[in-house]
């Protein structure tokens, strides 16, 4: 029923009006001018600081990640520093050139303290492994079961890194030539393998060459 009244009314009688009635034109009038000055001056600035805060929230999300990346790779460098340390620890108990010799030496002294006869030592080609390079050694020794597992126990124990491979045991020639065969004589055949470290220029150089070999193989494949 007001706004059919509203409605009804003519602008150029609007002094006719009572005074209630000039009350509410008058603040419908305010309240219109508020409406369109709100979206005049501050919705643009409203979407300006929407964008702002999302702008923000995806600031902080990279943040979050980019701390979690930083917090890994320092994670992983010190994990680096710790293989590296370990690694240069290991590459000290290899042997070098001069100490091969007296390393075979103490393979004779771990034979005889157990009673044993170190039958044979017999270098054989080295071979290039990365960082190291292996020093194979075939080795024969005869004696007793008890005798040869203490022997292998031993060898674990010395100085320098050695490695058993490749274990044969037998009977010795002894010990079938013998009359009742039961002298319990053994013979171990193995490989006994220590290690070196290559010259850092040698290997570097090694994956060098096989960095552009493998670059050259890529360069002539056939484009798909």
């Amino acid at each position: 029923m007001a706004a059919k009244k509203l409605k009804d009314i003519d602008v150029q009688n609007l002094y006719l009006l009572s005074t209630p009635a000039k009350l509410v034109l008058a603040a419908l009038a305010v309240l219109a001018i508020l409406v369109i000055g709100y979206f005049a001056l501050f919705k643009g600035q409203l979407e300006t600081l929407a964008e702002h805060e999302e702008t923000e929230v995806k600031l902080k999300e990279a943040y979050t990640k980019k701390s979690i990346e930083a917090a890994s790779l320092n994670n992983l460098q010190a994990e680096l520093m710790s293989i590296r340390s370990a690694f240069n620890v290991l590459l000290k108990q290899l042997p070098t050139d001069a100490e091969i010799p007296t390393l075979i030496q103490e393979l004779h002294q771990a034979g005889s303290t157990n009673g044993l006869r170190l039958d044979s030592v017999l270098p054989q080609p080295s071979v290039p492994d990365g960082p190291i390079e292996k020093l194979p050694y075939e080795i024969a020794i005869t004696g007793k079961y008890n005798q040869i597992s203490q022997f292998t126990r031993d060898v674990g124990g010395l100085s320098r890194i050695i490695t058993l491979e490749s274990l044969k045991i037998t009977q010795s020639t002894e010990d079938k030539n013998s009359k009742d065969g039961k002298d319990g004589l053994l013979t171990l055949n193995a490989t006994a393998t220590t290690y070196k470290a290559r010259p850092a220029e040698e290997v570097a150089a090694e994956q060098k060459a096989a960095e552009e070999a493998n670059q050259n193989g890529n360069s002539g494949k056939p484009q798909e």
